[in-house]
């Protein structure tokens, strides 16, 4: 069986900046990014659990739709109040 004669390619590019691309990626794949990412689990089970526990008290569509927002939200609110309790109301 005779084997099959493929060309071949040679390609000669000048790429600007290849270089400056090649180091950036091998410094973003030193990076530990890894402990942050329970944050984002943490804020969902917050977030799943200030839908359920604003969208039993809604009765109405704006209901349901202040529901979402405070939702949304709740983690700003949560810090107000801890300062709040710890500094008292700010005049």
């Amino acid at each position: 069986m005779a084997k099959s004669q493929e060309p071949k390619i040679e390609i000669k590019a000048d790429i600007t900046g290849a270089e400056d691309w090649k180091n950036w990626c091998k410094q973003e794949s030193k990076k530990n990014t890894a402990a942050h990412g329970t944050g984002g689990a943490v804020y969902g089970l917050g977030l799943i659990g200030s839908l359920v526990y604003w969208l039993q008290a809604a009765a109405g569509f704006g209901a349901v739709v202040t529901a979402i927002l405070k939702s949304i939200v709740w983690p700003a609110y949560i810090v107000y109040k801890l300062l709040e309790s710890f500094y008292g109301v700010v005049s």
